[in-house]
């Protein structure tokens, strides 16, 4: 139902302006455009044009320091508009932004009062209730003091503490100073009788019905809606004829009354009483209202948002150009080291890939030399120191261990040759894949396209070679396998090859254990990539990207 927060000032905010007017007129004349800007944002208030009322008190914002009068009353107005807009946490925020630069106290009750709306209508009551009781605190006008007593009512009604609400609103209408505002004694007057109602107690009607004659008698259309629609509610379970008149007399009072809101409330209402066909139309123009009020509400919420965001960078750009020059210089300079250190980092991190990559393979190579040479070549000192060589069958044994020596040598001194990274080096790559071949195990390279070498940097294709043939060598060494297929594919940032044998394949837990570490450190080094294929039941396969 219907509430009567004094929504305390929405436009002119009434009494404020007098006195501001009365207090304030010198400094305000001594500011021309200051007072430029606050009249036109007053009449544009006046004419429903929010945003551009808004903007206006912003600039006139900018003519006066912040901590001044003038600044928060401007405040209050700009906070009032995001209020009745439903912007709750902008208000909010404007007039914590105000309190923080405010040195005076005339403005406190009103920037509290309001504060305390905000969190009325975000349901947060007891924040609400605390500062109703600062604005009361800091309050030197008794009629405010009344007024922030009636909301503190609304707040215990809405926690259905009635009783309490009561207590606050009955001693209200003995105050001589309520009795000569009759406005505000019939807000006070209906607001005790809707709730005794809620507390079944039959004195509620005449409280109700003595504020309505009031209002009526005031034109006050805002008051009348709301006192139909306590009237409305109060007949629901009494006389269903009684009920719907009042709905409907509250929703022509919203109707003059030129308030979107409580013209909602008041066709919510009457989809009570009305017939099928009725409620569905009053339906019908609730949805089509609220979505247009939305839609209004929201884009002047985003129009406040630009105002506000657009003065605030007005205000900053001259010191934003006073300090550019060094910000930049400053910026530039951060950026430079910080590139700086990613460049040594990124060196230093490849570096230690090569070099672990260059002692694994040292490792590799020496762990050869020592598996298959030096077993070989103390077997053959052996055999010279203790067989009588003049024997023919003895001399071409000799030689045959030593020409054998010789060739796993070569084999040996092959693999870690100098790689050729010019015009030669398809042919050198191939080569050396192609000579994995023998009676035990075939290699077949499979080439869809031509593949353009000479995108690709020399230590790529030397990576590239390594790596190969780090996985012949393993394939040859541990795999068992029959036969070997490598596809080559020319993509457009990298090439990438299939590398697959029919061998036993590959367990996660061997691949540091079989050699191919050194292969994946130094693909790594490049940023290329090495996958291996460990759910492969058939044999091993792996992809590796080269980048470039």
């Amino acid at each position: 139902m219907k509430n009567q927060t004094f929504h305390f000032p929405i436009f002119l905010f009434g009494v404020l302006t007098v006195l501001f007017s009365c207090q304030e007129k010198k400094a305000v004349s001594a500011r021309d455009d200051f007072s430029v800007f606050l009249q036109k944002a007053e009449k544009f208030e006046q004419e429903y044009q929010f945003d551009s009322a808004y903007f206006n008190y912003n600039q006139a914002k900018q003519k006066v320091a912040l901590d001044s009068e003038q600044a928060a009353y401007v405040a209050l107005n700009s906070a009032a508009l995001q209020h009745y807009i439903g912007d709750f946490f902008g208000c909010e925020e404007t007039i914590t932004e105000a309190l923080n630069h405010y040195k005076g106290t005339f403005y406190l009750p009103y920037f509290y009062n309001l504060l305390a709306i905000c969190y009325h209508k975000q349901n947060n009551l007891e924040e609400s209730l605390s500062y109703y009781e600062k604005a009361i605190e800091q309050s030197v006008d008794s009629l405010d003091r009344i007024i922030y007593k009636n909301n503190i009512g609304l707040i215990y009604q809405e926690k259905k503490a009635y009783a309490t609400a009561a207590k606050y609103f009955t001693p209200l209408l003995s105050e001589a100073l309520l009795k000569k505002n009759r406005l505000e004694y019939a807000r006070v007057l209906d607001n005790l009788g809707y709730v005794n109602y809620l507390q079944d107690k039959e004195s509620g009607l005449p409280f109700m019905t003595e504020a309505l004659h009031i209002r009526d008698s005031l034109s006050d259309y805002i008051g009348l809606m709301a006192s139909h629609m306590h009237l409305s509610e109060y007949y629901q379970n009494k006389d269903l004829v009684l009920a719907k008149a009042y709905a409907q007399k509250a929703q022509n009072a919203a109707l003059k009354s030129q308030s979107p809101d409580d013209q909602l409330e008041s066709l919510k209402w009457l989809t009570r009483f009305g017939t099928p066909e009725e409620s569905k139309q009053y339906y019908q123009r609730y949805i089509a209202l609220n979505d247009s009020l939305t839609k209004v509400r929201s884009g002047a919420k985003n129009q406040f948002a630009k105002i506000k965001y657009d003065s605030k960078k007005a205000i900053q750009e001259v010191v934003k150009y006073k300090n550019q020059k060094s910000i930049l210089l400053l910026l530039m300079g951060l950026l430079f080291v910080i590139a700086y250190l990613g460049y040594r980092l990124y060196q230093i991190k490849n570096k230690r890939k090569l070099q672990q990559a260059t002692y694994l393979t040292e490792t590799r190579i020496s762990k050869k030399i020592h598996d298959e040479l030096a077993n070989d070549v103390f077997n053959t000192m052996t055999f010279a120191q203790t067989q009588n060589l003049e024997l023919p069958e003895a001399k071409d044994r000799l030689l045959d261990s030593m020409e054998h020596i010789y060739r796993r040598t070569r084999n040996i001194a092959k693999e870690n040759s100098e790689i050729r990274t010019d015009a030669h080096f398809e042919s050198d790559f191939f080569q050396m894949i192609d000579s994995f071949s023998d009676a035990q195990l075939k290699v077949i390279r499979k080439i869809t396209e031509e593949l353009n070498w000479h995108k690709m940097s020399a230590i790529h294709k030397i990576t590239l070679y390594r790596v190969i043939q780090e996985l012949l060598v393993n394939t040859k060494k541990h795999s068992q396998a029959t036969f070997v297929v490598v596809s080559f594919t020319d993509k457009k940032n990298s090439l990438e090859v299939q590398y697959s044998d029919n061998g036993i394949g590959l367990k996660t837990a061997q691949i540091h254990k079989s050699g191919l570490q050194n292969a994946e450190t130094r693909i790594l080094a490049i940023q290329g990539s090495l996958i291996f294929d460990t759910n492969n039941p058939n044999g091993f396969r792996v992809t590796v990207s080269i980048p470039k």
